[in-house]
């Protein structure tokens, strides 16, 4: 009995569920779809980092604009506690590091792990698509093309592992 009112509930949650028209969804859905690829394929942990720090970025940006303001600042501290709960979890389970001579600036030597610094990279590049994007629609009015944050978030992120690739290998 209690299998059946199990499924019957969640059938009837399910399709009550609104209809969702914002982009953001289908960017967070991108991005994790990227990370997935770049792992199949062997890449590095700084590319990986790249995607999962967008997944972050991206879906703190979702669930932030869909909810209620309570607090002052509520959408960037949720965007940022998005990231570090997306991304400290997972630094672990990627060991390499990259030295970095910085004797000359801090008087030290620096080992910079290669996910974190890929996901703080894939997390800016995702902020600064997404405001590329809202620069666009203010100054046109509208979007210059269908699925525009979209484009522009993976068009940001494809140049940002190459150059994480590159700087970081």
């Amino acid at each position: 009995m209690k299998g059946k009112l199990a499924w019957i509930s969640s059938i009837v949650l399910t399709l009550s569920i609104p209809k969702v028209l914002a982009h953001c969804p289908l960017c967070t859905g991108a991005v994790a779809a990227g990370a997935v690829t770049v792992n199949y394929y062997g890449l590095g942990p700084g590319i990986i980092g790249v995607f999962v720090g967008a997944f972050g970025i991206s879906t703190g940006l979702w669930a932030g604009k869909k909810l209620k303001a309570y607090i002052p600042f509520q959408l960037p501290l949720l965007v940022f506690l998005s990231f570090l709960l997306t991304i400290v979890p997972i630094v672990g389970a990627f060991p390499d590091s990259i030295f970095v001579p910085a004797n000359l600036i801090v008087g030290r030597v620096l080992w910079l792990n290669k996910f974190l610094m890929g996901g703080i990279a894939g997390g800016i590049a995702t902020l600064l698509a997404y405001w590329y994007h809202l620069h666009i629609k203010k100054v046109n009015g509208r979007v210059l093309f269908p699925f525009q944050g979209i484009a522009l978030t993976i068009a940001a992120l494809l140049a940002t592992s190459g150059l994480v690739y590159w700087v970081v290998g």
